[in-house]
């Protein structure tokens, strides 16, 4: 009897253990980061392949010991390169930094430039069809040159022009603007979503820049403000700001 009571007393454990795991593979893992939708997807890389086997990859020239010009690079499924276009080649930097393709194959780059210029050759200048930079979020560097902001830009896979264009900025207490780095590129709810660090005041939702609202010193995190962003893809409307913690 004694032996028998031992037998089913290990079976049930067995079959305990087995439930236990089966229950908790089926229950969605919650989202610890309670500003970034569970839904998104968002990546860091500088290379991506679409549908059709199609090769994008991004990154910069080092056109002198200061200065660095931005590229887009598109290569067939073979390898062969179709093109490479390079966004900015004026004296002030530029680099093409992240890399995203959406459902409809169209490749989505963010690029940063260091302070404005009216070169034919800045990035709102160089390779864009007409008014890529109308109707947008932010249509140029703003006041106060020399730190680092940030573009995001869908890219014409047939040819590597912006399509369409917005600069993502921070700004001091004073307006000028001030870096705002780009972490993560990708989608949800059929908008362009991504993270930023910014040592400076942020945006929040709008049309055009307002400073992130009820925002202070004690919410930054390792020195800088996160937050993550939806935009529509027409570029027009920060439509989700979440402050991360």
């Amino acid at each position: 009897m004694m032996k028998l009571s031992k037998r089913y007393f290990l079976a049930f454990l067995i079959l305990l253990s087995l439930w236990s795991c089966s229950k908790s593979s089926d229950e969605p893992t919650p989202d610890t980061n309670t500003g970034i939708p569970a839904n998104a997807q968002l990546s860091a890389v500088t290379e991506a392949t679409d549908s059709q086997g199609n090769q994008y990859s991004v990154g910069f020239d080092q056109a002198s010991g200061n200065n660095q010009n931005p590229f887009v690079i598109k290569k067939d499924s073979q390898g062969n390169q179709i093109w490479k276009v390079t966004h900015e080649n004026t004296g002030v930097d530029g680099r093409s930094v992240l890399l995203t393709i959406d459902s409809n194959d169209n490749p989505w780059v963010v690029f940063t430039v260091d302070g404005g210029s009216n070169d034919a050759g800045y990035i709102t200048k160089k390779q864009v069809d007409t008014d890529a930079f109308s109707g947008v979020f932010m249509n140029s560097y703003g006041s106060g040159g020399g730190p680092k902001a940030s573009v995001i830009a869908l890219i014409d896979p047939a040819n590597g022009n912006i399509k369409k264009g917005t600069f993502m900025a921070a700004r001091l207490t004073n307006g000028n603007t001030n870096t705002l780095n780009i972490t993560q590129i990708g989608f949800n709810d059929g908008n362009v979503a991504f993270e930023i660090s910014s040592a400076a005041w942020p945006p929040g939702t709008g049309t055009s820049y307002e400073r992130f609202p009820n925002i202070t010193d004690a919410d930054r995190v390792d020195g800088a403000f996160k937050i993550y962003y939806e935009i529509k893809t027409d570029l027009s409307e920060i439509v989700v700001a979440n402050l991360l913690k």
